[in-house]
């Protein structure tokens, strides 16, 4: 044996070999080695076997550890195939920016393409790219007689996708079963057909907000005043309370946000804090003609390049989406996903993390009210006397 096995032979046995198991067990590497007894006529992938736990380092390890990475190097060097019956041919246009179907064959395009009123399908570039990542479309130059690679389609496409992180993002929901489409915001304006616009109705009833808003803060200075409020000490005094909801009405002497405002025009979102893709659950009930409202927003930014949305951002981009009324029934689950939300799909050097925003208005749910409601209709049981 070497050094390595001497190293090994001393080291305590002190921690329990369940917990070196547990925490090992996603890190080591899996043994391909099996892939080459199999044969290049195999039809189907094979299972996954057990693994070998603690490696020692010897010379014997390093040796099974580079034949099995060598099985590896064989196995994707293979020739991937599919069946006919599902293969798809398609001619990239480089001035529209998009793929036209020529044969359309499987289940894809219940969720992905657009037919035009010729009955033509046209792909988007991220679907292009996702597509022939699966090895299930072939795609050829605008005269149809070279084929395109798979280097060559990330080269013509990514440019259209506005980014590689919007790739990313797009081929990770898609593998995890989502239906995802582009926003109208996409390519950078807004959501028009979400958003609805203000009329002179609603612009009186801004001038009405705004006059109660006012005459609202007028009161509730005179009351602070006339109570003569010491610099410190406690806010509420003087006066008799009778309920704890008298008390909480008298604490809001600051006029807090409130979604039940008037609808006000989108504001100009910045990149890249903008909707790039609506996401809904996968359901067979699913049409592409009528969608319905989407169940998720994303953004996509670089954490490379981008920082979280200031205040004024995040204003913007809630602006831009439509309040969710009815969505959420109880008062907690108002509070925990808002009036919007909108999830923002964060790319780290190809990591993807999604982290949810949600404008939420805590001083519409008054929570203590309820609770004042819950505890009058609780019955007591009189106690005996002896």
């Amino acid at each position: 044996m070497d050094d390595l096995d001497k190293d090994y032979d001393n080291v305590p046995a002190t921690q329990g070999r369940g917990e070196q198991e547990d925490a090992e067990s996603d890190d080591e590497q899996q043994d391909w080695r099996m892939l080459t007894a199999m044969g290049s006529n195999r039809r189907s992938l094979p299972k996954r076997g057990e693994k070998e736990y603690e490696p020692t380092g010897s010379s014997s390890d390093r040796n099974n550890l580079d034949e099995s990475r060598q099985a590896m190097y064989i196995a994707l060097n293979g020739e991937r195939r599919h069946t006919s019956k599902v293969h798809i041919s398609g001619i990239w246009y480089p001035h529209l920016r998009k793929a036209k179907v020529l044969v359309a064959r499987g289940p894809h395009f219940k969720s992905i393409g657009k037919a035009d009123s010729n009955g033509i399908i046209w792909l988007l570039p991220e679907e292009v790219i996702y597509l022939m990542e699966r090895g299930s479309m072939s795609l050829y130059n605008a005269h149809g007689d070279t084929n395109i690679s798979l280097q060559g389609c990330y080269a013509a496409c990514l440019g259209a996708c506005h980014g590689h992180e919007r790739y990313l993002v797009y081929a990770h929901l898609k593998r995890l079963g989502f239906i995802v489409q582009r926003a109208a915001s996409f390519d950078g304006y807004v959501e028009e057909e979400t958003v609805p616009k203000p009329t002179s109705n609603q612009a009186q009833k801004l001038w009405k907000f705004l006059v109660q808003k006012f005459a609202s803060f007028c009161i509730g200075l005179r009351c602070v005043f006339a109570k003569k409020i010491p610099s410190f000490g406690p806010i509420v005094c003087g006066g008799l309370w009778r309920s704890y909801d008298s008390i909480y009405n008298a604490l809001q002497i600051i006029p807090f946000y409130s979604h039940r405002g008037p609808i006000v025009t989108p504001k100009s979102t910045t990149a890249p804090f903008r909707v790039a893709y609506n996401i809904w659950k996968p359901r067979p009930s699913f049409k592409k003609s009528n969608p319905g409202e989407p169940d998720f927003r994303v953004v996509v930014v670089n954490a490379q390049k981008d920082k979280m949305p200031t205040l004024a951002q995040a204003d913007a981009l809630f602006s831009t989406l439509p309040t969710a009324h009815g969505s959420t029934s109880t008062s907690q689950q108002r509070l925990r996903d808002g009036y919007k939300n909108v999830i923002i799909g964060v790319v780290d050097c190809g990591i993807i993390s999604f982290v949810k925003f949600g404008d939420v208005s805590f001083g519409d749910e008054r929570i203590f009210e309820k609770k004042a409601a819950n505890s009058t209709t609780t019955k007591y049981r009189p106690t005996k006397k002896q």
